[in-house]
């Protein structure tokens, strides 16, 4: 992999290749966000499922909360596939066959679930993690699995992350070598333009000192 990024950054100029490393350590830091937020998440959805599963007594618990947490790696999709076999195993759970109640429960219980982590869960967690603003990731969501389906919806965070830290880099640089004209107040004070970054963005300094987009200063 060093190899990989030597040659990468050999095939820059000389004089922009410390931003290459600037964006390259920008995008690393988002994505490795993403990861640890969705890891975050599928744990949560494995824990509360479990904990439906034992309060209406639904066999194989354990086995079909882990499957619904490693399932939630999937956005959308994986919601549904996950809730289809506990439904099932929880329709055949009571002791004289069909349980109709419980099956019923269940389903009510997953789409409360499901709709905590897409509402609250997923857009904060990833959103914090990747230091992506929460309505940034709904609308990413929306708009890749609108546009290119599953495969869309897994990589729409990853790629804002990454598209984001490119622009902020890009916006703060360009601001920092255009000339800014000085003008005069009133009572003959000079006027400067302030940074933008410093008038609505701002960015924690442990991303490589870029504004985050809808962070209020």
């Amino acid at each position: 992999l060093e190899r990989v990024h030597a040659f990468l950054r050999t095939l820059f100029p000389p004089n922009v290749r410390d931003d290459y490393d600037v964006i390259i350590t920008g995008i690393n830091q988002g994505l490795s966000g993403v990861i640890r937020g969705q890891l975050v998440i599928c744990v949560i959805n494995g824990v509360l499922t479990w904990i439906g599963l034992l309060i209406f007594g639904v066999k194989y618990g354990f086995i079909l909360a882990v499957v619904a947490g490693l399932l939630s790696l999937v956005p959308i999709f994986g919601s549904i596939l996950s809730s289809v076999p506990i439904v099932l195993v929880a329709l055949v759970s009571g002791d004289s066959g069909i349980d109709l109640f419980r099956a019923v429960a269940m389903t009510i219980w997953i789409v409360g679930i499901h709709f905590i982590e897409a509402n609250l869960l997923n857009p904060k967690i990833i959103g914090t993690a990747a230091k992506i603003h929460p309505v940034l990731v709904i609308f990413s969501l929306f708009l890749g699995e609108a546009k290119f389906g599953l495969v869309g919806a897994l990589l729409a965070v990853p790629i804002l992350s990454a598209v984001q830290v490119v622009f902020l880099f890009l916006y703060k640089k360009t601001w920092l070598t255009s000339p800014r004209p000085a003008g005069r107040g009133q009572g003959g004070q000079t006027n400067t333009p302030l940074p933008p970054s410093s008038a609505v963005f701002l960015l924690p300094k442990t991303v490589v000192g870029l504004p985050l987009l809808g962070t209020p200063l």
